[in-house]
């Protein structure tokens, strides 16, 4: 997974791109948030063409987010695109290691559908790029408005965060899959998922980044997600994908974080209705 660090802030040409910076209300399309994506984009995808999705990728963010350490998002792909899409990137611009997680469906997944928490370091634009089975790159993008969620404190006790770490909860509010019905389910792992930038808010010490790395996720023996995760992934980190199957079978989750400690958890799915 590409680690990006931030970039200094470049003048604007405009002085009225210059005073909307100054004054907080930078626009997504400023000079600066361009070739912020512009670097970004060559360092995860070189020279190769990206072409807007239109209609195909549904992006869907807070404007203004409640929570700058866990700010909502989902995404779905048009039936057309789901079909052929297989590896998916989620690049929060402006964070300071801005690739939250990439997604890539197994032969037993596809990406129609998913959601995730994210942290937010400051006013950016979110984008979403998805590469087809013949190669094409199409993306989309929101501008989020959310400041300081790599840093913003752990939201719960950082020893009872670590005692519990590992715990994994199932949540499939439509019941169990069928062939022809792909239901939504929703995987959260426990675990502080502390970002490096912290600081512990009785010793003033920093807290060391402990972060869920990769995730993968398998229905009756057979890969539907693998996930790459990264320090822009929100405390408990928790994704959302559709399923689609045989009921009756064994749904397992197996993640690991960045000090090598894995956790695993597996539920069986009950016959549908």
């Amino acid at each position: 997974m590409s680690r990006l660090s931030r970039r200094p802030l470049l003048l604007a040409p405009l002085a009225i791109a210059g005073t909307a910076r100054a004054q907080g209300i930078e626009t997504p399309d400023a000079p600066r948030r361009i070739e912020r994506w512009r670097d970004i984009s060559a360092s995860l995808f070189g020279d190769r063409a990206i072409l807007p999705a239109g209609d195909a990728i549904g992006l869907e963010a807070p404007t203004r987010a409640l929570d700058a350490a866990a700010v909502p998002v989902s995404l779905s792909l048009s039936p057309e695109l789901a079909g052929t899409a297989r590896r998916l990137w989620v690049v929060v611009d402006e964070n300071p290691s801005p690739l939250a997680a990439t997604f890539e469906a197994g032969p037993a997944g596809d990406l129609r559908a998913l959601s995730m928490r994210l942290r937010v370091d400051a006013y950016t634009n979110l984008h979403v790029v998805t590469e087809t089975a013949d190669g094409r790159l199409l993306k989309a993008v929101r501008f989020v408005k959310a400041a300081g969620g790599c840093s913003a404190p752990v939201g719960t006790d950082l020893r009872a965060a670590r005692a519990r770490m590992g715990r994994m909860r199932l949540t499939m509010p439509s019941g169990a899959p069928a062939p022809d019905r792909a239901v939504p389910v929703q995987v959260a792992v426990s675990h502080p998922n502390t970002s490096g930038l912290q600081m512990d808010q009785l010793t003033r010490l920093s807290i060391p980044a402990e972060y869920v790395r990769d995730m993968h996720i398998a229905y009756r023996g057979t890969q539907v997600l693998a996930i790459e995760c990264d320090i822009s992934i929100a405390e408990n980190p928790t994704f959302g994908f559709a399923l689609r199957g045989e009921p009756g079978g064994e749904l397992r989750v197996s993640a690991s974080d960045n000090r090598d400690r894995r956790f695993e958890a597996e539920w069986t799915l009950g016959a549908a209705g």
